[in-house]
């Protein structure tokens, strides 16, 4: 593929998007970089470093030192065979190195919760009461999050009036005291059950090797956007309801980067209800119920064209956290707030619930499983070493992994597999239904 055909798909991909879907807001390809290295000052005899030092434009400059970053660490890891873990260390630095400075936001290898059930009917020795369900976990390279605030906050001062509003609804005390009491009606804020340090992810990273592990790459990112876009859906929705906050509620993006070496791709995802009209969705192992991930760029960082768009699309990213969705976050949880505020006081003159003066011993939905979830690992455990386990999140991946595996193929020119789910997959199914 030649770079104007590249160039050309990537805008086609990102028209298709905007047109297809009701989002408001895709990073745009650019690469008006290009026109400063064409124009650098100075003496062509001069290395190229020290002519852009002769910028007079600071930003202009400072972008330019980035993507020589990039680049001279990209070309390196290439010829020096690097470890997955260099390039991981690069791209935290050299990418998101900007987004990892701004204190309104967090990056982090963290894991993400999500709930599994036991689909086989299985003779156990546990008590029949029990439901057979636990808390799985995933770790992706970088999760990106909204920053928490402490109560009293020393970096509060000389913040404006919304700036203010908006940390006092991202503050620690408040989340916890408020949000998290009621069974059924628990909100996660945080990927990992249980904390509320990175909030309401927007963007995550997988990192591998090399080319090779590309469908295990995309498996894994389109299972953390199904987790991620689930915990922003339940925000904006009234508490307690079916129904959105409002009818811009629930339309909002999530952001994901893949790298294989040096080649970088970039997916947006989304909610199917954001979808107006896709006739590519149907034949996408990518595009389900759960979510849809679509490709809307890709790279190779050795080259300074296309680190330059990296760089820049990062940064209309990173914008876009900050403007849009930290301030969009913050009031839908102010609705969250209110409604538990209302809802304490009705059962404090009802009298009915004593439990909720305190909400020391009312334990939420998620923390009902994850205390219901050691034992039920350990079955799992040592039930699937005979294969007579599956759960309902292995039937899921396995489906998805063979879709994927059916596209790679029929891309690659090889033979393709039937669509559907893996032998195995469908005789365990086809057991935990009889």
């Amino acid at each position: 593929m030649t770079e104007a055909d590249r160039t050309a798909a990537i805008d086609q991909l990102r028209k298709n998007v905007l047109s297809r879907t009701s989002l408001t807001f895709l990073p745009r390809r650019q690469d008006h970089f290009m026109e400063d290295y064409s124009n650098l000052p100075g003496a062509k005899s001069m290395s190229i470093r020290n002519r852009i030092k002769l910028i007079s434009d600071n930003y202009r400059r400072k972008f330019l030192r980035r993507v020589e970053t990039v680049v001279q660490h990209s070309r390196q890891a290439e010829l020096d065979h690097f470890s997955e873990f260099n390039w991981e260390a690069d791209a935290w630095r050299d990418i998101f190195g900007r987004l990892r400075d701004d204190e309104r936001l967090r990056m982090d290898k963290r894991e993400y919760n999500y709930k599994a059930t036991i689909l086989d009917n299985v003779q156990t020795e546990m008590s029949q009461d029990t439901k057979l369900i636990y808390m799985g976990k995933r770790i992706p390279d970088i999760t990106f999050g909204l920053s928490v605030y402490e109560s009293g906050d020393p970096e509060d001062e000389g913040v404006d009036e919304r700036e203010r509003r908006i940390r006092r609804s991202l503050q620690k005390t408040r989340l916890g005291n408020n949000i998290w009491k009621l069974d059924g009606l628990s909100l996660v804020t945080d990927p990992k059950w249980g904390e509320h340090t990175l909030l309401f992810p927007f963007a995550v990273y997988e990192a591998k090797k090399d080319q090779k592990s590309e469908v295990q790459v995309k498996l894994q990112l389109k299972l953390a956007f199904n987790t991620y876009l689930e915990m922003l859906d339940n925000l904006v929705r009234q508490p307690g309801e079916k129904e959105y906050q409002s009818s811009e509620s629930s339309i909002f993006p999530i952001f994901g980067f893949t790298s294989s070496g040096s080649m970088w791709k970039m997916y947006i995802g989304y909610l199917p209800n954001c979808v107006q009209n896709d006739p590519d969705a149907a034949d996408d192992p990518l595009c389900d119920d759960d979510s849809h991930m679509k490709l809307i760029w890709w790279g190779d960082t050795c080259s300074r064209q296309h680190a330059g768009e990296l760089i820049d699309i990062v940064d209309q990213i990173h914008e876009y956290a900050v403007t849009t969705h930290r301030p969009f976050v913050a009031s839908h949880i102010k609705e969250w707030k209110k409604f538990i505020e209302r809802l304490y006081l009705q059962l404090r003159m009802s009298g009915d619930l004593d439990l909720a003066v305190s909400g020391k011993d009312v334990e939420p939905g998620w923390y009902s499983i994850k205390s219901n979830g050691m034992g039920v690992r350990k079955l799992l455990k040592a039930k699937r070493k005979k294969g007579m386990v599956l759960t309902d999140d292995d039937l899921k991946r396995s489906v998805l992994e063979a879709g994927l595996n059916e596209a790679e193929n029929t891309k690659t020119g090889g033979s393709p597999r039937r669509r559907g789910r893996p032998r195995k997959v469908q005789k365990r199914n086809e057991q935990a239904v009889a």
